[in-house]
């Protein structure tokens, strides 16, 4: 049966598709945090070249993505509470950069595409779905990023973003967390309504911190 990560062989660009294939299947997760990742299973699952799936995995290890261990092969990354807290702490610096900077530099049309995905988040309290939510909230930052009109910061925070995702997981399906989660935006919504670009960036920090603590509380209660 041909997986649903097989490619088309007849793209030109094969290789490019290839690591978005993979990092795709990570960020589902579809390939869990830990896995081994076997280049024979690795070549069917892709429908591809070993060749091709090692240059894939050195472009994903640069991302973070994938963890290559000397005499054991690459695996899916699995981050650790120590690394946890350092991407947020980091993410909440960008994230509060781009609230600021759309607050000031987005055009009108990008501004309402911001409001519309904020509506669309809420119109998923009380039938939340996990892949719907990381896909409206990754859509969210896609339409931040835009507006913020930054190149280095897009580049910085989509590679951390992706790191972060099967994070985020932990903290929208924690108990109660997704209607704060709205709430926290919703107050950075109208901070960006009103052009106010420090109280963006505040609220931003704080959204992020307050996400941060979810997923410190996560591996307390793993421990």
């Amino acid at each position: 049966m041909i997986s649903k990560y097989a490619l088309d062989r007849d793209d030109v660009t094969l290789s490019g598709r290839l690591v978005r294939s993979m990092r795709d299947a990570i960020l589902a997760g579809d390939l869990k945090g830990g896995a081994r990742l076997s280049e024979r299973e690795m070549t069917e699952m892709f429908g591809v070249s070993r060749g091709l799936v090692r240059e894939a995995v050195q472009t994903l290890a640069a991302e973070g993505l994938i963890t290559v261990v000397p005499h054991k092969g690459p695996t899916v990354t699995l981050l650790d509470r120590h690394a946890a807290a350092n991407l947020y702490r980091v993410r909440g610096a960008l994230e509060g950069l781009a609230c600021a900077e759309f607050a000031t530099r987005a055009s009108d049309a990008q501004r309402e595409e911001l409001f519309a995905i904020f509506k669309r988040l809420e119109s998923m309290l009380g039938k939340e779905d996990p892949n719907a939510l990381v896909e409206a909230k990754n859509d969210f930052y896609r339409c931040l990023l835009s507006g913020a009109d930054n190149e280095v910061l897009e580049l910085m925070f989509t590679q951390l973003n992706n790191r972060i995702v099967q994070l985020r997981r932990l903290t929208l399906s924690a108990s109660g967390r997704f209607s704060v989660t709205l709430q926290e935006i919703g107050a950075i919504i109208d901070a960006i309504r009103n052009r106010d670009a420090p109280l963006a960036r505040e609220l931003a920090e704080a959204h992020v911190a307050a996400a941060a603590a979810v997923v410190q509380r996560r591996f307390d209660n793993s421990d």
